[in-house]
């Protein structure tokens, strides 16, 4: 089994958090059994790992990802974290013939792409149903004169910011809101003040970010020494990891993110026990 996954960058954090410790944990929980039953084979084979760091870097996963197909030969490629990297990584999977699980990926041309590349395999919504269900909350705090109808919209400048944001804006035009600001920023920006004080200074109710975690970390803490706290909050990825509340504490009540999940379901709990005694970490509650 092999993967390339982004292990240093801005990336890191949310790929350790969201993929990289599924990817540890199955491993650990198959070769704890012996290994894959395997066709062809009287006893189970125990999976071996081939690892490599993209550095966070588009460019390296791609060659990463071929060369773990064509010089490594390995049987089954995880996919990487992000959007844009599991988008740029694509026509690799396809063109060898592995099926892709792109677990972290959004886009608005999903089912285009599928029919382009059948071994792609989305499992999210696409941006436009996320945008739907945000405008369902914002429509009715408008109806009930809450919010005005003024939106601040924020985006990471990387495939994942460019495909909510194309995706999200009609969705929210057409719910008859109004943008006072949108702006991307460029990714692994190390400071978001001005961003925050122009969002202050627009007269929006609402402020929504599709912003990474390393962003979306730091635009919730300069919101709050720059006394920003608009009657909507909506920051991106990292909203949902434990360290996120374990942060910003009593700061974090009221904070709009993306994703959600269901600690009483059925497998959550020992799954969650199962990921802290091996990775010393809860996943990521998308």
């Amino acid at each position: 089994i092999g993967y390339a996954i982004s292990l240093s960058g801005p990336n890191a954090q949310g790929a350790a958090i969201t993929t990289l410790s599924g990817y540890k944990l199955w491993v650990d929980d198959v070769n704890k059994k012996g290994g894959l039953k395997v066709q062809g084979f009287d006893k189970p084979i125990p999976i071996e790992v081939v690892e490599y760091d993209d550095t966070s870097n588009a460019e390296n996963a791609v060659r990463l990802v071929e060369r773990l197909m064509t010089q490594d030969k390995v049987d089954f490629v995880l996919p990487p974290w992000s959007t844009g990297f599991n988008l740029a990584t694509a026509p690799v999977f396809a063109r060898n013939g592995y099926p892709q699980l792109a677990v972290t990926a959004n886009s608005n041309d999903a089912a285009n792409l599928v029919k382009q590349m059948p071994t792609l395999f989305f499992f999210l919504n696409e941006p436009r149903h996320f945008g739907a269900a945000l405008g369902e909350v914002l429509s009715k705090l408008k109806s009930e004169n809450k919010i005005n109808n003024k939106i601040v919209m924020l985006s990471i400048a990387d495939q994942f910011g460019a495909e909510f944001t194309s995706g999200v804006t009609p969705v929210l035009q057409s719910a008859g809101f109004e943008f006072a600001l949108r702006k991307s920023y460029p990714a692994g920006s190390a400071d978001l003040t001005n961003e925050i004080k122009e969002a202050k200074a627009s007269g929006a109710d609402s402020f929504v970010a599709y912003s990474y975690p390393p962003d979306t970390f730091m635009l919730t803490n300069t919101a709050v020494t720059q006394g920003y706290n608009p009657k909507v909050f909506h920051v991106g990825v990292g909203t949902a990891f434990a360290r996120y509340g374990a942060v910003m504490k009593e700061k974090a009540e009221g904070v709009m993110g993306l994703g959600g999940w269901d600690p009483k379901a059925p497998g959550a709990e020992d799954y969650q026990k199962r990921l802290v005694a091996l990775t010393n970490q809860p996943g990521d509650a998308w």
